[in-house]
């Protein structure tokens, strides 16, 4: 009950499977295999010529196709930003966008589609990651999850073991072993550790999933602030430049 209080929403449900998986391995086996069997898409058309649909996929086919999604929809949103900056002469609000969210989700369907349609035969398939952790952070067993956070079960793997990239990331108990480099930025295995901790943006009302975030020192750079995983967090663009906005001085 403390942590269904304490935790975001997201965070909670991760738990859950981590609780799960440990308490039911067999059973969490067979609950990802029932979740595939009832994957369905349906796609028609109305006597309006309108399509009308609906999908439902299991957890790592879904991850896939809503990560993909996603990234469109930012390159759609960062092209009408853009746009409305160059009409407008400033920094445009979202109703003076060009279109909605959902009008851009759509769109970047059929860009997926048509992008689908006029890739070469033999070109590289994108390949899923799969972080498997280890250590005291998961009760001393194993955890598998998508670079987004999607906690699945280890049986659910064997069909992408061709086809899927897999980390392996290791948790201790107390203070975890520090990578500490001299860069100003995070990246390479640094990055990751830190992503693969937080998972999201770490503002409280915020729930953005670590790859869409940016990463920064805790205590600035500028003031001394070590690049490590203990000085860095993860933070959505939006709450990462709110930390800098000076507040507009008094009267």
């Amino acid at each position: 009950m403390t942590q269904a209080k304490e935790l975001k929403f997201a965070e909670f449900c991760r738990v859950l499977a981590y609780w799960e998986q440990h308490a039911n391995p067999d059973g969490a086996a067979e609950s990802d295999m029932e979740r595939r069997a009832r994957r369905d898409v349906y796609l028609t058309q109305s006597v309006e010529g309108m399509w009308l649909g609906a999908i439902t996929l299991d957890p790592i086919s879904g991850s896939i196709v809503s990560d993909e999604l996603r990234r469109l929809e930012n390159e759609l949103f960062e092209a009408d930003r853009a746009k409305a900056r160059l009409e407008l002469g400033r920094e445009p609000k979202l109703h003076e966008l060009a279109r909605t969210s959902p009008q851009r989700r759509a769109d970047a369907l059929v860009e997926m589609a048509t992008r689908s349609g006029t890739a070469p035969a033999d070109g590289r398939r994108p390949e899923p990651l799969f972080s498997v952790l280890v250590g005291y952070e998961t009760m001393y067993g194993r955890i598998v999850q998508m670079a987004n956070g999607q906690v699945v079960s280890p049986d659910s793997l064997f069909r992408w073991f061709d086809s899927a990239s897999f980390e392996r990331a290791v948790f201790a108990p107390g203070r975890r072993v520090e990578v500490s480099i001299t860069s100003r930025f995070f990246t390479g295995a640094t990055r990751r550790a830190i992503e693969l901790r937080d998972k999201e943006c770490t503002h409280d009302y915020c729930d953005l999933p670590a790859d869409q975030c940016q990463i920064d020192h805790i205590i600035p750079y500028s003031q001394g602030g070590p690049t490590t995983q203990e000085n860095g967090a993860v933070a959505c663009p939006f709450h990462n430049r709110q930390r800098y906005e000076r507040p507009p001085p008094d009267g």
